[in-house]
């Protein structure tokens, strides 16, 4: 007997040594805090699944036909919802704050990228930079295992109790090189994590890829492949976000399968990136889009999300077997529709957020979750709503209650605070990795297409970009606390002079405060540094004095802004009626002239040219203008019984 005790032995032994990855459990060394794990009850294991941009609006649409039945069902069976994004609407701060529950100045996320502090080069934000908990952080300390994959800021990837694979990863391709180190947690899993990566690579192939431009022929694949900026073509961003889509989710199905964590986030980023490229084709058809790319392009978003609604099905079912909660949640929505910007490309610099929409999604679904009505809450209630469901206390100065259909929270405040230490910045990353991620963020409208030399480190924090600071102040200003905003607003422009947005931020600021002649100058500077919507800001400003009463500063600005931009329109005819106003009819009807060339299908400027004629007795000049407006504007009841009235 005992001969075969020892052999059955032997074979469990090997049997275990021979299991494929990821099956050996990964341990950390986070120290369990007692008392919290004490305090911890109850619960349920979580798979978070986090959609980048996910709109009702869009997806409600695709359910209705039929496109997104495991949506359908996940929506029917459990709780759904609107989450309220935050200003700005920009993917790490808002990221950081849903894991951390408290907002941009507190966890100190405050843009895309930072400054090497030993080189002053560009790179994306790293982990080092936050300064809070998160729940992957809480959870490791409560004891409950955990499973991390692709979330904003977690490079390097710090010690957790279980798996944490960074957001860098994704920047490598076959062509990148190898990683630095820190991409993994624990390191010993960064091959089989890379080797999954390397699979999602060989699996978005040419078949792959014609199965959403079914017009693709091998040469334009082969291009799209080799493309050395991938984000700025179409057939080539669709691979590259088709080739992150499969990682993450083969990287996430696969250990959630074989080691069932409490706790497991998945990102996908491309629900909005997928958004960026293709929602100018999608339709309605827009005049600027060509109707040959119309239909390329139009159909690949519900191809998408279709594909996305499948991995959804699979996420269910690995709830089901683990007996666990599967959360949705976005940051923000998404302008698919008639409301998306026309004159502002997706991928125009610093126009990205122009096409963000101020409400994300929730969903919840599982074991002890009831159906209900959709509801609505904030994105910094989502930490609160993981810690609940998977039975820990709620945070101390944490943003609460936890969503609808979430368990109410159970025990006293606890404060995670007090034992979270921020990472340390590892070695620097490949240059490789960094490059194509900022690559991807300047093709996507983040940051500006055109790179900026490193700057020698400076100041009390040299990793501060001035984008982070202009941001800082956007925050500040919205807190109510007006001299700190400036102050961040005036940093931001101490390291770069003509940052557009600081310059109108600052400029906004003074112009409140009474301070005109600065706020000015400032716009003015803003306008030249290329402010997207500049003369649309000038406008308002000129709008503004006027109404109150400052028709003389109005008039000053817009020659100002006129000498800058000869050829604004809408400039143009601000300018033609102070003009008019002050019966100068000459000077009003150059201006008004000038409009209706450069825009010869608006009618606003073919009625102002009326009027200027009429004001120099140009009785026949006056009506031809008249009714050329209400020839491209039938709809005009004021020129119509204005001119009856000749």
């Amino acid at each position: 007997m005992k001969r075969p005790a020892r052999g059955i032995l032997l074979a469990a032994v090997l049997l275990a040594g021979c299991r494929d990855e990821p099956r050996a459990t990964a341990r950390s060394a986070v120290a369990q805090v007692p008392e919290l794990a004490a305090a911890a009850e109850g619960g349920r294991p979580v798979l978070f699944v986090g959609l980048d941009g996910a709109d009702w609006q869009l997806l409600d649409r695709y359910a209705a036909r039929g496109l997104m039945p495991n949506l359908v069902g996940l929506v029917r069976e459990g709780r759904s919802g609107a989450l309220r994004t935050q200003q700005p609407p920009l993917s790490p701060l808002l990221w950081t704050t849903m894991t951390t529950g408290v907002g941009p100045l507190a966890h100190r996320i405050l843009d895309f990228t930072r400054r090497d502090p030993a080189t002053g080069a560009e790179e994306p934000i790293t982990a080092a930079e936050r300064r809070a908990p998160a729940v992957w952080n809480m959870a490791s300390w409560a004891g409950r295992r955990v499973a991390v994959f692709g979330l904003w800021a977690t490079w390097p990837a710090e010690p957790v109790n279980g798996l944490l694979v960074a957001d860098r990863l994704a920047s490598f391709t076959s062509r990148a090189g190898a990683p630095a180190a820190g991409m993994v947690f624990p390191p010993e899993k960064e091959a089989w994590a890379r080797a999954a990566l390397a699979a999602a690579e060989r699996e978005v192939d040419y078949a792959a890829l014609r199965a959403y431009l079914p017009w693709l022929d091998r040469a334009a694949y082969d291009a799209a492949a080799a493309h050395p900026d991938p984000y700025a073509d179409p057939t080539a961003a669709l691979r590259r976000i088709l080739v992150e889509t499969r990682a993450w989710h083969r990287l996430a199905s696969d250990w959630i399968a074989a080691e069932r964590p409490d706790l497991a986030l998945v990102y996908l980023q491309g629900t909005d990136t997928i958004g960026h490229v293709f929602a100018p084709f999608a339709p309605p058809r827009q005049p600027s889009i060509a109707a040959e790319d119309f239909a390329r392009y139009s159909n690949v978003p519900e191809r998408y999300f279709a594909e996305v609604d499948r991995l959804l099905g699979e996420y269910r079912r690995l709830a089901e077997r683990a007996g666990a909660v599967l959360m949705l949640a976005s940051d923000h929505g998404f302008l698919w529709g008639e409301r998306r910007p026309e004159r502002l490309a997706s991928a125009a610099a610093a126009t990205a957020g122009r096409w963000h929409r101020e409400e994300g999604l929730y969903l919840l679904w599982g074991s002890g979750i009831e159906a209900g009505e959709r509801a609505s809450g904030s994105i910094d209630q989502v930490c609160a709503t993981l810690l609940a469901l998977l039975g820990l206390p709620p945070g101390k100065g944490l943003a609460g209650p936890p969503l609808p259909g979430a368990p109410a929270p159970r025990g006293e405040p606890f404060d995670y605070a007090a034992h979270f230490r921020p990472v340390q910045r590892a070695s620097q990353a490949a240059p490789a990795a960094s490059d194509e991620e900022l690559a991807k963020l300047r093709a996507l409208g983040y940051l500006p297409r055109t790179s900026r030399p490193p700057q020698p480190p400076s100041g009390a924090d040299p990793t501060r970009t001035p984008a982070s600071w202009n941001h800082e102040g956007l925050l500040l200003r919205q807190a109510g606390r007006p001299h700190e905003a400036r102050g961040a607003f005036e940093q931001a422009l101490a390291l770069d002079p003509a940052h557009a947005s600081a310059l109108w931020n600052l400029s906004e600021l003074l112009a409140a405060a009474g301070e005109r002649d600065r706020a000015d100058e400032l716009l003015m500077q803003a306008l030249a540094a290329g402010l997207p919507e500049g003369p649309e800001r000038v406008a308002a400003r000129a709008l503004a004095y006027r109404r109150g009463g400052a028709a003389a500063r109005a008039l000053a600005l817009l020659d100002r802004a006129l000498a800058a931009r000869p050829d604004e329109p809408r400039l143009l005819l601000l300018r033609g009626r102070e003009r008019l106003d002050r019966r100068d009819c000459t000077a009003a009807r150059g201006d008004f002239a000038r409009a209706a060339a450069l825009s010869p299908r608006d009618p606003l400027a073919y009625a102002s040219l009326g009027l200027a004629h009429l004001c120099l007795g140009d009785a026949s000049a006056g009506r031809a203008a008249l009714e050329r407006s209400l020839a491209l504007d039938p709809d005009q009841p004021e020129v119509r019984r204005f001119l009856d009235s000749l």
